[in-house]
C-alpha cells in the first residue's frame, strides 16, 4: 500500500494528540493518574491500566551496549558458514568483562553465502554486519527445510519446581496492582525473582465459555516473572505489575521462587541483511525464521533487514525475557499465504518484558503477532507495516499485558477467535492499542468476561466492538506514547532518550518507516 493522500490527512488529525483519556491522564507534576475500572460482566472498579515499561533490554531505559570486535571478516567465495560459525565459537571462548560481554564479530560489507546455519550459546558475543541495505553485509541463506537462520540460543527449560509455593490469599488480584498477600512469606525477601503463577480453573473456563474449542485448566497455567521490590509480614510488593487478574472463584493463583538456569544473555545481532533462497513465491523448502532468540535474557536484534523467509524476521520463543528488537526489517515472505506462515515479529509463549522499536514489515500476515498464553508485558513502539494479509494483535489463546503504541497495519484486532485454527478462542486481554491505526477492513476490539481490551487514539477504516473499551476513535491522545511516558515517569528523560531517535519525540514515525522500508539507516 502506498503511503496516499488520504492516509496522510488522516495521520493529520491523528497527529493532534489534543485530549485525555479517562483512564489515564497527565497530571500537574507532568505524571500520569491512573482511574480505576470494573473489568468485563463485573462491578467492582478496582482494576488500573498497567505500567508496560518494564519491557526491553535490561527492564527498560537502558542504552545498548557498544561491544568491541575480536574477529574481523571478508566474505570468501563458496560457503561461509564455517568460517562465520568458528569466528563465533573463537569469541565464545574469550573470558567475560565485568558486564558479562565477550565481544564482537564484524562482518565486512559484502555478500556470504552460507550452507549451513549459525548459533551463539554462550553469554556477551555479538555478530555485526555494516549495513542492512543490499549494499551492506548481506548473508544468504542456502539450506533447505525450514530452519531458524541465526539463533542466540540458552539452554535448559522452566523456571525451577514450585514445591515451596506460597499461596495467594489475595481474593481478587486486579490489574495493574503491585501488592498482594500471601499465606506465609517466610523465605522470601526484596530482590528475589520469582514467578508469579496464576492457575484457572474449570469455572474460569466455563464463564468464557471456551470448553466448546478445547480449553482445559492445565494448559492456561500462566506463570509471569516477577522481582519482589518489599516484604511486610505476609504481605508482598512487586516491582512490575499484575497484568491479568488473579481471583480465587477462579482457581487462585501462587508465587514461588525462581531457579533458572541456562538463559544466554548479552548477546546481539546487528546491522546486517539476511535473505533466504527459494524457488517459487510459494517456495517452503527454505528458510523460516531469520534470527530466533531461544532462552534469551537481554540479548539484542538491532538493524536487521530479512527478506524472503517464510516465517519471521524475529521470533522470542522460550521464555525469553527482557529482549529489545530495534530497526529491524521483514520483506516480502516467501511461502503459501495461510495460517502459521508470515509472522514477521512474533513473541511466543512464556515470553515477556519484551520491547520492539521502529519495525517495518510488507507483504506479511500477522506482522507483530504473539502466541498462546504469553504471559507479558511485551511491547510494540512505533511499528509499521504495508501490504498485509491479515491482522495485528494476540493471535490465540488468552496472551496477556500486550501494548501496541503507536502501530500502524492492516486490520488490528483482539477478540474471540472462536474455532479458528485448532480452537484459538479468545485471543487476549489486558490489551492495549494506543494511538494505532488501522488502513485495512476493520479495526475489532472486544473484552472477554474478567478482563478488558483497550482502543484509545486510535482511528481506522471501520470500528468494530462492543465489548471492547473504547475511547477518542478519530483523535490521538496525549500523551503520545504510553510506554515513553511511563518510561518516563518510573526511570526520567534520560531512559526516554536511550530509547528514541530524535523524531519520535514529536510525533509517530509511520511516513519515515513508510520510505525507510528496511534499506540504509533510519534517521
Amino acid at each position: 500500500m502506498k503511503f496516499h493522500a488520504i492516509v496522510l490527512l488522516t495521520l493529520a488529525a491523528v497527529g493532534a494528540y489534543g485530549q485525555q483519556s479517562k483512564l489515564v491522564q497527565t497530571g500537574s507534576n507532568g505524571k500520569l493518574i491512573y482511574a480505576t475500572y470494573a473489568n468485563e460482566g463485573e462491578s467492582n472498579s478496582i482494576n488500573k491500566i498497567p505500567d508496560y515499561s518494564h519491557a526491553g533490554y535490561k527492564g527498560g531505559g537502558t542504552l545498548l551496549p557498544q561491544v568491541p570486535v575480536k574477529k574481523t571478516l571478508s566474505p570468501q567465495a563458496g560457503d561461509n558458514h564455517k568460517y562465520i560459525q568458528d569466528a563465533i565459537e573463537a569469541v565464545e571462548q574469550l573470558p567475560q568483562d565485568a558486564n558479562g560481554i565477550r565481544g564482537a564479530i564484524l562482518l565486512k560489507a559484502g555478500t556470504y553465502e552460507l550452507n549451513g546455519l549459525l548459533s551463539i550459546k554462550k553469554n556477551g558475543v555479538v555478530l555485526r554486519g555494516e549495513g542492512q541495505g543490499e549494499n551492506g553485509t548481506v548473508l544468504k541463506d542456502l539450506v533447505p527445510g525450514q530452519h531458524s537462520f541465526i539463533r542466540i540460543q540458552g539452554s535448559g527449560k522452566g523456571h525451577g519446581n514450585d514445591d515451596n509455593r506460597h499461596n495467594i490469599t489475595t481474593e481478587y488480584l486486579p490489574t495493574g496492582a503491585t501488592i498482594l498477600e500471601v499465606d506465609n512469606a517466610a523465605g522470601l525477601k526484596a530482590g528475589d525473582s520469582i514467578i508469579l503463577v496464576r492457575q484457572p480453573n474449570q469455572q474460569w473456563i466455563d464463564a468464557l465459555n471456551m470448553a466448546q474449542f478445547g480449553w482445559k485448566p492445565a494448559g492456561y497455567k500462566a506463570e509471569f516473572e516477577r522481582t519482589i521490590l518489599k516484604i511486610s509480614g505476609n504481605q508482598v510488593t512487586l516491582k512490575e505489575p499484575v497484568v491479568d487478574p488473579i481471583q480465587k472463584q477462579y482457581g487462585g493463583g501462587y508465587l514461588y521462587k525462581a531457579k533458572r538456569s541456562g538463559r544466554i544473555s548479552n548477546c546481539g545481532i546487528e546491522n546486517m541483511r539476511l535473505e533466504s533462497a527459494y524457488k517459487t513465491d510459494t517456495s517452503e523448502d527454505h528458510g523460516w525464521d531469520a534470527v530466533a532468540l531461544l532462552r534469551a535474557e537481554n540479548c539484542w536484534v538491532k538493524e536487521v533487514t530479512a527478506k524472503y523467509f517464510g516465517y519471521a524476521c524475529v521470533s522470542i520463543e522460550s521464555q525469553s525475557v527482557y529482549n529489545t528488537v530495534v530497526e529491524c526489517a521483514m520483506l516480502d515472505p516467501k511461502s503459501i499465504t495461510t495460517g502459521g506462515r508470515k509472522y514477521s515479529f512474533v513473541v511466543e509463549s512464556g515470553s515477556a518484558f519484551n520491547f520492539l522499536n521502529r519495525c517495518y514489515t510488507r507483504g506479511g500476515r500477522h506482522d507483530f503477532v504473539t502466541g498462546s498464553v504469553v504471559p507479558g508485558p511485551n511491547v510494540f513502539l512505533d511499528c509499521y507495516s504495508t501490504d498485509t494479509y491479515a491482522d495485528i494483535g494476540p493471535h490465540h489463546r488468552w496472551a496477556t499485558g500486550l501494548l501496541f503504541d503507536n502501530v500502524y497495519g492492516g486490520q488490528i484486532r483482539v477478540q474471540n477467535r472462536g474455532a479458528m485454527g485448532t480452537g484459538h478462542g479468545w485471543s487476549g486481554a489486558q490489551v492495549m492499542f494506543w494511538n494505532n491505526y488501522s488502513y485495512k477492513s476493520d479495526f475489532k476490539v472486544n473484552s472477554a468476561p474478567g478482563s478488558k481490551n483497550w482502543a484509545i487514539g486510535c482511528s481506522g477504516q471501520k470500528q468494530d466492538g462492543p465489548t471492547g473499551y473504547w475511547e477518542s476513535w478519530g483523535t490521538a491522545v496525549t500523551p503520545r506514547s504510553l510506554y515513553l511516558q511511563q518510561l518516563k515517569d518510573r526511570l526520567g528523560d534520560k531512559a526516554v532518550k536511550n530509547t528514541i531517535i530524535k523524531a519520535q519525540e514529536s510525533g509517530n514515525i509511520w511516513e519515515l518507516l513508510a520510505a525507510w522500508k528496511g534499506e540504509g539507516k533510519l534517521r
